[in-house]
C-alpha cells in the first residue's frame, strides 16, 4: 500500500484503504459507517494549486469490494449534523481529481455545524498555513466513538469527539502537536482552536492507536 510516514500502525485484524486520486489512506468502521481515521501528507503544492471545491458527495466505491455499507446524502439530510471532512477539501486543490476524492461519505463524519464551520474549520486553515514553513505535514485526522453511539440516519453514527495529530517535518528535525476536539455545542461555547491542542502521546492514549511509529521520538 502507498503511504509512508502518516500511517498508523495496523490491527491484524485492520484493512486500510488507501484512495489514489486523493492521495490519503482511512481505516473505515462498517459497523458504523464513518472512518476511525483517515491519513494523508500535506504540502505547500497541495493547497496552493487551482482546483475549486467540487461539493460531489457520493459513496465510496472501494468499499463495494468488501460488502460494506457507505452512508449517503439521505443520512444526513434534516439531521442536524454537517458532512465533516476528515481530509479537508482544500488540502487538495493540486487537481480536480483529488479535490473530488475527498468529497467520499468515507471521508465524512457528523459534525456540529459548531465545529465543522468553527474552531475545526480555523485548525484546518492553520495547518495549510504551516505548509509554508515546513516541509511536509504527516497528518492523522480521526472520530472517537462512545461505548454506546447515537445515529443519524441509516445507522451513521455520531463520534463524542474529533483529532488531529500531525508530525512537521523541516529537513530532518521533526515537531508533534495534535488536537482533540468535542462534538457538542455547549463544550465549544467560547473557545478557540488552541484551547484543545493537546500532545501527539494523549491521543494515542485515548484512541489506542500507535501514531508515527517511523519517526524518530514519536
Amino acid at each position: 500500500m502507498p503511504g509512508g510516514l502518516e500511517l498508523p500502525v495496523l490491527g491484524d485484524q485492520d484493512t486500510a484503504i488507501y484512495n489514489e486520486e486523493g492521495r490519503y489512506t482511512f481505516l473505515y468502521r462498517p459497523e458504523c459507517k464513518v472512518s476511525r481515521w483517515v491519513a494523508y501528507k500535506l504540502t505547500l503544492s497541495d493547497v496552493t494549486g487551482d482546483a475549486g471545491r467540487s461539493d460531489a458527495f457520493r459513496p465510496d466505491p472501494r468499499l463495494e469490494i468488501y460488502g460494506w455499507a457507505s452512508a449517503g446524502a439521505a443520512d444526513y439530510k434534516g439531521s442536524g449534523y454537517d458532512r465533516g471532512h476528515l481530509l479537508p477539501s482544500a488540502d487538495r486543490k493540486c487537481s480536480e481529481p483529488a479535490n473530488r476524492a475527498t468529497f467520499l461519505y468515507s471521508n465524512m463524519a457528523p459534525q456540529l455545524p459548531k465545529l465543522n464551520r468553527g474552531v475545526w474549520k480555523t485548525l484546518e486553515e492553520k495547518l495549510r498555513e504551516l505548509t509554508r514553513d515546513y516541509d511536509t505535514l504527516y497528518i492523522v485526522a480521526g472520530t472517537v466513538l462512545p461505548g454506546r453511539w447515537r445515529t443519524i440516519g441509516d445507522g451513521v453514527a455520531v463520534p463524542d469527539l474529533f483529532f488531529k495529530a500531525v508530525a512537521l517535518r523541516k529537513a530532518d528535525d521533526f515537531e508533534g502537536v495534535a488536537y482533540v476536539m468535542p462534538n457538542g455545542a455547549v463544550a465549544l461555547e467560547g473557545k478557540r482552536f488552541d484551547d484543545f491542542e493537546v500532545t501527539v502521546d494523549s491521543v494515542e492514549r485515548l484512541t489506542g492507536l500507535d501514531l508515527f511509529p517511523q519517526i524518530p521520538g514519536f
